[in-house]
Parts: structure tokens; C-alpha cells; sequence
């Protein structure tokens, strides 16, 4: 019994932290201290390292599966058959994440990228843009300068649209995502 008892306190201990850290993260990037985690917490920072030795390990319990979900979909948006769909579905993604886990994209984007988890990222999003461009590029409806800095930018743009909230936001994302898909057309 008390043992029982003790592994529902740890995963009681286990959320907590982690949705301490979200919020910290949120607030004050993923430089804040391990202290100011547990202290938001509710716990001892042996505890918080006890959950997660590493900040790294932190960071993947925190953002892990968003990450994970990220990249699937950015991938399969670059395997699309038809390229100019692909796009669209990376910008809903960008959307999506964003209105799911507020603010997630700005830190991970923005944050120092030593943990594993972020440097994976990166190395996958660098490698699935280019692809996607490259393929946009090969219709004859491409601009050809089209880079995948060009549609990181895209993404950036549209993410800021959903970050900013209120109204009918979908609506307000879905009409640019639809103005710059054009704006990266080949004008005839």
C-alpha cells in the first residue's frame, strides 16, 4: 500500500514538474533554472533532478510529442504528391501547432538548440523544407528562386498570424496562407 502510494506521488510530482516547466518555458524561455521549475512545481529540485537528470530530458518530456507530431507532419506535407498541397499542409500545421501549444514554435525556434531533441528537430524541418521547395520548384507554376529559407519564412509569417489570436482566426490564417501560396507562383 504504501509503496503504491509513493509511485502515485512520484507521477503526481512527475506532471507537475512538467507542467511547471511548460509554463516556465512559455515565460522565460528554456534558459530558466531548474530551481524556478521546482519552485513553480511545488517540489525540491532533487526531485526535479531526480524526474529528469538533464535539462535535455526536461525538454523531451515537456515538448516531445509535439515535436514528434511536428515532424511527421512536415515530412509527410514534403512526400505529398502534389507539391503546391504540401505546402498548404505545412502551413495548416504551423497553424494547428500553434493554436494547440501556444507559443511552442517561437521557443523552439528562438532557443538555444543543444538538446538533442531541438538539434533533431532542426536537422529534420532544414532537410523536409528543402525537399518541399525543390519539389514546388519543379512544377512549371514555381517561381524559380523559390528557396526553402523562402517558405521558413512562409511559415514564420503564418505562425505569427495564429500566435495573434481572437477572432475567426482560422479564417484570417486560411485567407493568407492562400495569398502566399499565390505569391509564390510564377506570374505569367
Amino acid at each position: 500500500m504504501v509503496e503504491s502510494m509513493n509511485r502515485a506521488d512520484a507521477r503526481r510530482n512527475r506532471v507537475r514538474i512538467i507542467n511547471a516547466a511548460r509554463a516556465a518555458f512559455a515565460d522565460h524561455g528554456l534558459e530558466v533554472s531548474a530551481a524556478a521549475v521546482a519552485r513553480h512545481a511545488g517540489v525540491g529540485t532533487a526531485t526535479l533532478y531526480r524526474h529528469f537528470p538533464t535539462r535535455s530530458d526536461l525538454i523531451d518530456a515537456v515538448f516531445g510529442h509535439e515535436i514528434e507530431h511536428c515532424l511527421a507532419f512536415l515530412a509527410d506535407a514534403a512526400r505529398t504528391s502534389d507539391p503546391w498541397q504540401g505546402l498548404g499542409k505545412a502551413l495548416d500545421a504551423v497553424v494547428d501547432l500553434e493554436l494547440a501549444a501556444p507559443g511552442l514554435a517561437s521557443i523552439i525556434t528562438t532557443s538555444d538548440r543543444s538538446a538533442p531533441l531541438l538539434e533533431q528537430f532542426n536537422r529534420h524541418v532544414l532537410q523536409d523544407l528543402e525537399r518541399l521547395a525543390e519539389r514546388v520548384r519543379g512544377t512549371s507554376e514555381a517561381r524559380p528562386d523559390l528557396t526553402s529559407g523562402d517558405i521558413g519564412l512562409l511559415l514564420t509569417g503564418v505562425r505569427a498570424i495564429a500566435a495573434g489570436g481572437g477572432p475567426q482566426i482560422r479564417t484570417r490564417c486560411r485567407r493568407f496562407i492562400t495569398l502566399i501560396t499565390e505569391g509564390v507562383r510564377r506570374h505569367r
